[in-house]
């Protein structure tokens, strides 16, 4: 004989899991941008290499341009001015994947972030600097593009002799990164040092400014730029390996 319980029956029938499991949604703050750190590095040396390079060809193809009485910034005039050009974007883009490759691989601090915006300053620096043009050689009045290259070259040239001084503070609290400290304590004096030198050399001495700011342009400060490629690339490299073995 079958009994009916409603206590029973109730018991059977009632089911309080949830039909759907709630979703917690990804804090936007903490999106990581679709670049790894490895490619960040790979671009800031593809940067660094494309200038370094385009400067040195630009010694043959304008020889009408004596290296120690002229700037690097003359070579974007005439017919293979678009070739210097693309450098200045080329080697900005460098900068700019820098700074944020060392934003993503050290320890979140107000250090890191001054870091990524002395890149990015410089970075931008050198992209105005693509654009707008240096006059030319010899000019008497400054034009208006010429101002405007002028200010801009020279804030960045600025922004990454901090950046010399600001990653050592900040790369000496980084285990990673701590051996970098004195080379980039040493990158910010030397750069320190040419720059005072391409700016006073001109009023005081003439000729010869060229190779001060070949120095500090065109060897030193891609130069490091390499470097930072070249650590970003390597630490990409081991990260991307260790998320291949914790799956």
């Amino acid at each position: 004989m079958r009994t009916s319980d409603p206590r029973i029956s109730a018991t059977r029938t009632t089911d309080t899991r949830p039909i759907f499991r709630a979703v917690t949604p990804r804090p936007v703050g903490k999106r990581r941008l679709p670049i790894r750190t490895g490619t960040l590095g790979a671009i800031a040396i593809v940067g660094a290499v494309t200038w370094i390079g385009t400067v040195a060809a630009f010694h043959l193809i304008r020889p009408d341009l004596t290296p120690g009485s002229a700037y690097i910034s003359n070579y974007a005039r005439g017919d293979w001015a678009w070739v210097m050009r693309a450098a200045f974007f080329v080697n900005a883009a460098g900068w700019a994947a820098a700074g944020i490759g060392l934003r993503r691989d050290l320890p979140r601090s107000r250090g890191a972030n001054a870091l990524t915006t002395l890149s990015s300053v410089a970075a931008l620096g050198l992209l105005v600097a693509g654009v707008f043009r240096a006059d030319p050689l010899g000019t008497q009045a400054h034009s208006l593009e010429g101002l405007i290259h002028g200010r801009a070259a020279g804030a960045s040239f600025i922004a990454l002799i901090l950046f010399g001084f600001v990653g050592w503070a900040v790369f000496r609290r980084a285990d990673a990164w701590e051996a970098w400290a004195r080379p980039s304590l040493a990158f910010g004096a030397l750069a320190l040092v040419l720059f005072v030198a391409l700016v006073t050399w001109p009023a005081a001495v003439g000729d010869g400014f060229g190779w001060w700011q070949r120095a500090l342009a065109a060897v030193l400060i891609p130069g490091w730029l390499w470097a930072i490629g070249r650590r970003l690339t390597t630490r990409g490299s081991i990260k991307h390996l260790r998320a291949a073995f914790r799956d």
